[in-house]
């Protein structure tokens, strides 16, 4: 059962029974909904002999995950195969209090030591996200960190246009989409050409078939604005840079043909991450994947994501 919170900005629906997931933000100027929605939302199971990451996807809503202790494709770690997009996500979480305004949520893992506590609070802004993790074990544990937010249409379209604060993009090295050439690495202009331009990186327009998967990195500021020039707003999603460095980028518009989308999902994602997707080094030697960051035994780490509205200069 869906929990909705109201705020003064947003409207917020959380589904604690699939990961905490929020699975749709609603701007209340406007009535637009602002996150991406999956047509995979509706699928009751897996199919048959599905791997980890059919079994993710299955029933995946669109909207906004948490990706814990994993993120990309399933790994071997610590004895335990951790699944696609790690378990978090997938994990029912008990709802320990909530007002018309918050609700905090929490859950245990079985592939990794941790307790996991999330707070969701609307305010005169927006959208507060709180997330801490504690890890049960005497011994240090490893964990990859990813925040899954995922914009859709109506909100964006062939107008809309996204500022990352980051010095560098790079391109996935196997799998980057129409975008960008396999493992590309540069200033943003040099990655995506013409689509970077002074305004920010343009983005292409549901229908087009257009898609990406890369990272920014050596970020200046954690924060990265979406603008919809159509409906006259915008927002910013900003977050804790010591513990997500990177943020994946991603654009699937209705590219994908064949499963799991068959050209049904328009998505931008700007994702704050605490490793660069894929395994292996850049073409510049930077490390791609690794075991994430290092919880100390019993200690508690808190990262707040922040998701804002802002106006935006055009119509």
């Amino acid at each position: 059962m869906t929990v909705t919170l109201t705020g003064d900005a947003f409207d917020v629906v959380v589904a604690p029974e699939r990961g905490a997931d929020i699975v749709q933000v609603t701007d209340r100027a406007t009535g637009v909904p602002l996150l991406a929605v999956s047509p995979t939302g509706r699928v009751g199971r897996a199919p048959s002999g599905a791997d980890s990451q059919g079994q993710w996807l299955a029933g995946y809503p669109g909207g906004w995950q948490l990706l814990v202790p994993n993120a990309g494709p399933e790994r071997l770690h610590d004895g335990v195969l951790q699944g696609f997009h790690g378990e978090a996500a997938l994990a029912e979480w008990t709802v320990q209090a909530r007002s018309a305004a918050s609700c905090e949520l929490e859950t245990r893992l079985a592939t990794a030591p941790l307790h996991l506590h999330r707070t969701i609070a609307t305010d005169a802004d927006g959208l507060v996200v709180t997330d801490t993790f504690q890890n049960l074990s005497p011994d240090e544990v490893h964990v990859r960190i990813v925040q899954h937010p995922a914009f859709g249409a109506p909100f964006l379209d062939e107008r809309s246009y996204v500022t990352v604060a980051a010095a560098t993009l790079v391109a996935d090295a196997d799998a980057p989409g129409s975008l960008a050439a396999p493992g590309a690495v540069g200033a943003p202009d040099a990655v995506l050409g013409a689509r970077a331009g002074a305004r920010g990186i343009h983005l292409p327009g549901p229908g087009s078939r257009e898609s990406l998967f890369a990272a920014f990195t050596d970020l200046t500021d954690a924060e990265a604005e979406f603008h919809s020039p159509t409906h006259g707003f915008g927002v910013r999603l900003s977050w804790d840079r010591a513990v997500h460095p990177h943020a994946w980028f991603w654009i699937e518009a209705n590219a994908g043909a064949g499963w799991p989308w068959f050209r049904r999902l328009f998505a931008v994602a700007v994702e704050p991450a605490n490793v660069l997707p894929g395994e292996g080094e850049t073409s510049d030697g930077r490390p791609r994947g690794g075991p994430g960051i290092a919880l100390p035994p019993h200690e508690p780490l808190t990262t707040t994501t922040r998701l804002s509205r802002i106006r935006s200069a055009e119509r």
